[in-house]
């Protein structure tokens, strides 16, 4: 009940805070109706993680910099572009091209893992059998390594927990409360871990 109390009222001091945001900032983030251009990375591997920014609603409510995380899966020789999972609001997880990913965001980036390339099959591995799951809105709970249900940055927590024997885990305060991330694990969580490092960033 405590816990309820305390939960109840970081969510009260989050919306409190939120700008001022109109409904177009929730149909761009669902339906992708803003695109930007990005060079196309190169150096690309199968198990590379890429994020994406934008300054808008959704910037407010996911803590730190980075609103969304995806696992980079295979290259689709068919249309010349990397396919990347991921678990999207409104969608659940699915495989979305590289390059509609990266028309998304205004700002984005790609990591690299710091383990060997058998683990980062692995992890591709584990976010495929996670295809056509719902998207999880529970994001104040721990985080579940098999669930029936996925948010973006807990699929790729998930895939390199499962990938590496339970070694590499990209939480930052691995699963313990914080008034930042709650008892989530965030994108920026993931991005700011010492296993990963940036090969790629680009600002539209």
């Amino acid at each position: 009940m405590k816990r309820a109390g305390i939960m109840a009222l970081a969510v009260l001091v989050l919306f409190a805070s939120l700008p001022a945001a109109s409904a177009g900032d929730l149909v761009n983030y669902i339906w992708n109706t803003k695109t930007y251009e990005h060079p196309y990375p190169t150096d690309v591997k199968p198990g590379d993680l890429v994020y994406g920014h934008n300054p808008d609603l959704f910037n407010a409510l996911i803590p730190g910099y980075w609103v969304h995380v995806a696992i980079v899966a295979w290259y689709n020789e068919s249309i010349n572009d990397w396919m990347v999972i991921e678990a999207k609001i409104g969608k659940g997880v699915i495989i979305t091209p590289l390059r509609v990913f990266l028309s998304r965001y205004q700002t984005v980036a790609l990591q690299r893992v710091r383990v060997d390339d058998s683990i980062r099959e692995k992890a591709v591995a584990f976010a495929y059998q996670q295809l056509g799951k719902p998207y999880n809105y529970d994001y104040f709970s721990k985080p579940k390594v098999y669930d029936d249900k996925y948010y973006c940055s807990q699929l790729v927590w998930a895939a390199y927990l499962v990938a590496s024997n339970f070694q590499v885990n990209l939480d930052e305060n691995d699963g313990a409360w914080s008034w930042k991330y709650f008892y989530a694990v965030a994108p920026q969580e993931v991005y700011d871990d010492p296993m990963t490092y940036t090969i790629y960033y680009d600002e539209a």
